[in-house]
């Protein structure tokens, strides 16, 4: 079993991105139980969610590598898994990988977890993966330019990054904005208390990457203003979403940086 000082309702909230103060389970679910993991799942990906698996693109990298960072409970990456992508997950302390493993090892499911420290680099070698996943909603590294400095390098030329991170610009920011006066009565409340990003400086972050795709996604009705209610969420978090999506891609010029180096080698 997992260790008892792990809380199970911050984890849970934070698989489903919302305020610890929101109820996660409803049913009284067993913590870390297969049944507890699989309505995380099932909330993760439901109707506010639904999002997930299209901008994260689940089923189309069978055959592939991926390497994951900061994974949640894991759910991500056993979306990739059934669908035939060669999941890495590389976990600190911090990441709980006893429970990613036990979310593995409830479904029957092998997993390859690769444990490093919060400082070192990553212990792969140059042109290693497919695919990278960022996940900065709630522990951000240290130094974030550095392990981006890293995903470029372990990344083959052509590979793909996905990152999530907490949007700037969301429906929190713009509340204060257009209704300063709410917050005396209703202050925001804020799913994760990471840097926030907009899509500007998270593109400027991923610089070495190139044709960069961002996106903002996850809102709830009840986190809005009742004036605003009468409009589609759908539409509605493309402009003030929680979470900001970035896509981007390793140069294939990049290539000709691994012969260079090898060449001097």
């Amino acid at each position: 079993m997992p260790p008892a000082h792990i809380d199970p309702h911050l984890l849970a909230a934070r698989e489903l991105l919302r305020p610890p103060a929101v109820r996660a389970c409803s049913r009284g679910l067993e913590p870390f139980s297969r049944s507890w993991f699989e309505e995380l799942e099932i909330k993760r990906y439901g109707p506010h969610g639904g999002w997930v698996r299209r901008v994260l693109e689940f089923t189309r990298h069978s055959n592939e590598s991926l390497l994951m960072l900061n994974p949640g409970i894991g759910s991500d990456a056993l979306q990739y898994q059934r669908h035939n992508t060669q999941v890495t997950v590389c976990v600190t302390p911090s990441d709980h990988p006893e429970i990613i493993r036990r979310n593995f090892d409830l479904r029957g499911l092998s997993l390859r977890l690769v444990h490093t420290t919060h400082d070192a680099g990553l212990p792969f070698d140059r042109g290693t993966f497919d695919l990278a996943y960022l996940n900065l909603l709630y522990t951000p590294p240290a130094n974030l330019a550095s392990q981006v400095a890293e995903l470029y390098r372990i990344l083959k030329p052509g590979g793909k990054i996905f990152v999530l991170a907490p949007a700037r610009f969301d429906a929190g920011f713009w509340q204060h904005l257009v209704l300063p006066f709410r917050r005396w009565y209703r202050p925001p409340v804020h799913f994760t208390d990471a840097p926030r990003y907009s899509a500007r400086g998270l593109r400027r972050v991923l610089a070495p990457f190139a044709e960069h795709r961002t996106a903002k996604r996850h809102l709830r009705r009840s986190e809005l203003p009742h004036l605003w209610r009468f409009a589609p969420v759908s539409v509605l978090e493309r402009f003030m979403g929680r979470v900001l999506i970035l896509r981007a891609f390793k140069p294939v010029t990049a290539a000709l940086e691994h012969l260079t180096i090898d060449s001097a080698a």
